[in-house]
């Protein structure tokens, strides 16, 4: 009975990337933005390892697990800073850093899509894998909500990060605009990351109620907003054929989506030029 509990568990584990990618797929006919997706995934492991390493000597310090601490009875003001200037700035830094290491790892940094799938992948890992801690730590009956708060919590946090950052990638500025612009999209990150594990936390929030399913509903609302912005600047650099994956229709504009049905498109060749050779 346990065996089959453990499994039905680590595929309800699963599901939230599992969702993802269903509902990106009709999106992913190339192949790079697919990389990015599972690249993410594995740099967000490595993001949350070094999270946990990054947390040791400052619960070391309070006596106590971080979560705990802002859920304690402490002056709200110190919880706020808590929840805000280590677990908001500290996981966010690390899930960006992920996102971008991973965009430049498959070469899509330059590529709005590709950079939001970084972020995305890096997000949906770094939430399983901490769902898989809560899970050892207290058990089923707390982790099963949490999985949906967790996710869409992350995933949002992550994506208003990543459409700050593929904006500003995708404008030919300085470096230094560039890295201000990538640092303001953490700093929004780290503050609406904070401020949600305070309210949470701080005032003991019931994962399963009205105000807690009004939050997953302004993230996945987020997390669309933030796909369309990255929408808007993913054009592809050069005018070529195009071939629509869902109708079929072609095209020499600069779109990623088929104006007809929305599907992506295909680039098949870049060179419309036709040589033509005669002979004397």
């Amino acid at each position: 009975m346990l065996q089959s509990e453990s499994a039905v568990f680590s595929l309800i584990l699963l599901l939230p990337p599992l969702f993802f990618y269903l509902l990106f797929k009709q999106n992913w006919v190339d192949r790079e933005l697919r990389i990015s997706f599972f690249t993410g995934l594995i740099w967000g492991t490595i993001a949350i390892l070094f999270t946990r390493l990054l947390y040791v000597p400052v619960e070391m310090f309070l006596e106590t697990d971080l979560r705990s601490f802002v859920a304690g009875p402490g002056p709200w003001w110190m919880t706020l800073l808590v929840s805000i200037g280590i677990i908001g700035f500290v996981e966010e830094s690390m899930k960006a850093a992920g996102g971008l290491m991973a965009s430049y790892q498959v070469s899509s940094s330059r590529r709005p899509a590709g950079l939001f799938m970084s972020f995305a992948g890096c997000a949906l890992s770094f939430s399983l894998l901490e769902n898989v801690q809560y899970y050892m730590m207290f058990g089923v009956s707390v982790i099963i909500p949490r999985i949906i708060i967790s996710s869409t919590a992350h995933l949002f946090f992550a994506c208003l990060c990543a459409a700050m950052t593929t904006v500003a990638l995708s404008r030919n500025k300085s470096d230094s605009v560039v890295s201000v612009r990538i640092l303001s999209g953490i700093f929004m990150a780290t503050l609406a990351h904070g401020l949600f594990d305070f309210f949470v936390f701080h005032f003991d929030v019931q994962a399963v109620s009205g105000v807690i399913a009004t939050f997953v509903a302004l993230f996945l609302l987020g997390i669309y907003e933030a796909w369309i912005i990255v929408l808007k600047v993913d054009i592809p650099a050069e005018t070529g054929l195009s071939a629509c994956s869902g109708c079929g229709a072609f095209s020499i504009d600069r779109v990623r989506f088929c104006g007809f049905c929305g599907s992506r498109v295909i680039y098949t060749r870049t060179d419309l030029s036709c040589k033509i050779s005669s002979e004397n």
